[in-house]
């Protein structure tokens, strides 16, 4: 884009001659400032926590998870939730979500059909197009038994 710049500025200084040296100027520093305003931006993936399971809202076959969004980023968020599994690799796992942009925040995701006495991990996540982005901690809980 340099060599583009480069150029223009030539061309005027040659068409100016010594005419009007202070609109040349003026347009040199327009096109700079068009230049560096027009560099693409850099993406700020969004910032989100998994939250510990509490007890209380664990049974035997279900449990209410929790995540917090704490900073949206630039990118635009489509889907947020919790995915859960029985392996700490998260192979295979479950998601449950929401499907709308989030806001900052807590927000809780509940689960069903659970099998009792099973140790679970859980972490929080985002989709930012096609892109899923999760949480740097991950959490585990166990079902009650029945």
């Amino acid at each position: 884009m340099k060599h583009y710049v480069t150029n223009f500025v030539r061309k005027l200084l040659i068409q100016s001659k010594n005419n009007s040296l202070i609109t040349v100027i003026v347009l040199v520093a327009s096109v700079i400032f068009t230049v560096n305003s027009c560099s693409d931006e850099q993406t700020i993936m969004p910032r989100l926590t998994t939250l510990k399971a509490n007890p209380d809202e664990i049974t035997a076959t279900s449990a209410i998870l929790r995540g917090r969004i704490t900073y949206l980023g630039n990118a635009k968020i489509i889907e947020y939730g919790i995915e859960l599994s029985k392996s700490p690799l998260f192979s295979p796992s479950d998601t449950n979500c929401i499907k709308s942009a989030p806001d900052t925040g807590v927000f809780a995701i509940e689960f069903k059909d659970l099998e009792p006495s099973t140790l679970y991990y859980f972490k929080a996540y985002v989709i930012i197009n096609t892109a899923q982005y999760y949480s740097q901690n991950v959490e585990k809980f166990t079902t009650k038994s029945q």
